[in-house]
C-alpha cells in the first residue's frame, strides 16, 4: 500500500492533519542522485535506541543521526529524538532530517529492522530509503584488517575510533559516521565512487553470503 493511500480516512495510524501534511511533504521530496560521487553526496548515519519488551524483543525508544556532507562530518548537523508519548512526531522529524539521503547504519538487521517497524506502526508505512550497512561493506573494503563480519567494536578498534557512550544514540551515530568516512576513503581507491557503487557491492556481498 502506498504512503498516500495511508493518508485516507480510516486507514493506518490516527495522524493529525498537521502530521499528514508533514508526511505528504516528505513523499514529494526528490530521490537522491545515487550516481553522484561520495564527495557530492549527503549521507545520514543513523542509530536506533531500544529497550527490551516484556515477553522478548526490542522496542524503539529513540533515534540519533548525524550527517556526512561532501565527505565531511558535521556534528552540529545532527538529530536526536525520544519517541516518548509522540512517536509519530519524532519519526517525522527524523525523516525531515534525512531528506531521503542515503542512510548508513551498522547492523541493518537490527537498526533498519526496528526503524522500519517504527515507521509502519506510527506513520502507517515504510518510506523508500536506501540503506548501507557497514557491517556488510567493511570486510570487502578492508579484508587485511578483519576478514569477515565482526562486531562494531572490532572495526572501531581497528581504526582507533572511540566509542564515547553506547547509551547515546547520537554519539553512537557519530562513531559509525567516522567509520563511514574510513569506508569512503577505501571505496574511492577501489573504484567504488558513488553511493550506487556501494549499494551494488553490498548486494553482491549479501548474495555471495546467501542472505
Amino acid at each position: 500500500m502506498s504512503w498516500l493511500s495511508r493518508l485516507l480516512p480510516g486507514s493506518g495510524p490516527d495522524l493529525s492533519p498537521e502530521q499528514q501534511a508533514s508526511l505528504a511533504a516528505i513523499t514529494t521530496r526528490p530521490a537522491p542522485d545515487l550516481g553522484r560521487s561520495h564527495f557530492e553526496t549527503r549521507y545520514v548515519v543513523i542509530n536506533a535506541e531500544s529497550r527490551p519488551m516484556d515477553g522478548g524483543g526490542q522496542r524503539l525508544v529513540g533515534v540519533g543521526a548525524v550527517a556526512i556532507n561532501r565527505g565531511l562530518l558535521h556534528p552540529a548537523e545532527s538529530f536526536r529524538a525520544e519517541l516518548g508519548t509522540a512517536p509519530a512526531d519524532a519519526l517525522l522529524g527524523l525523516l525531515h532530517f534525512v531528506a531521503r539521503a542515503p542512510l548508513v547504519v551498522y547492523n541493518a538487521p537490527f537498526n533498519q529492522g526496528i526503524l522500519e517497524r517504527g515507521f509502519e506502526q506510527n506513520l502507517g508505512n515504510v518510506p523508500t530509503l536506501e540503506w548501507l550497512d557497514l557491517m556488510v561493506i567493511m570486510p570487502s573494503l578492508y579484508p587485511e584488517r578483519i576478514a569477515g563480519q565482526a562486531r562494531m567494536d572490532a572495526w572501531l578498534g581497528a581504526f582507533g575510533i572511540e566509542r564515547l557512550d553506547r547509551q547515546d544514540a547520537v554519539l553512537e551515530a557519530l562513531a559509525v559516521a567516522q567509520l563511514h568516512q574510513v569506508a569512503l576513503a577505501r571505496a574511492k581507491a577501489q573504484g567504488l565512487n558513488t553511493p550506487q557503487d556501494l549499494l551494488e557491492s553490498q548486494t553482491s556481498r549479501k548474495w555471495l553470503r546467501g542472505s
